[in-house]
């Protein structure tokens, strides 16, 4: 997975995680399996599902930036 953090499959039960999401705070990755369990609930990214995640997690808007605002990769250069 190169450009999402997460995905749901709401007929087979799967949900995928990035692997980058390791190196990210453990915050991060409960906002990324909040978003991903909310789907579950709610297909799509309507007011439903905003809903559905300020219920669950209200700081979700903070956690989602800090993810944005990071590079999807974690690069260590010597």
């Amino acid at each position: 997975m190169k450009t999402k953090w997460g995905s749901c499959n709401r007929e087979t039960g799967h949900i995928w995680f990035n692997v980058e999401l390791a190196k990210k705070p453990p915050a991060c990755l409960e906002y990324i399996v909040v978003h991903e369990m909310a789907h579950y609930l709610q297909r799509h990214h309507d007011d439903r599902f905003t809903k559905l995640m300020d219920k669950f997690m209200p700081n979700w808007r903070s956690l989602r930036a800090q993810l944005n605002n990071a590079p999807l990769a974690e690069e260590q250069w010597p």
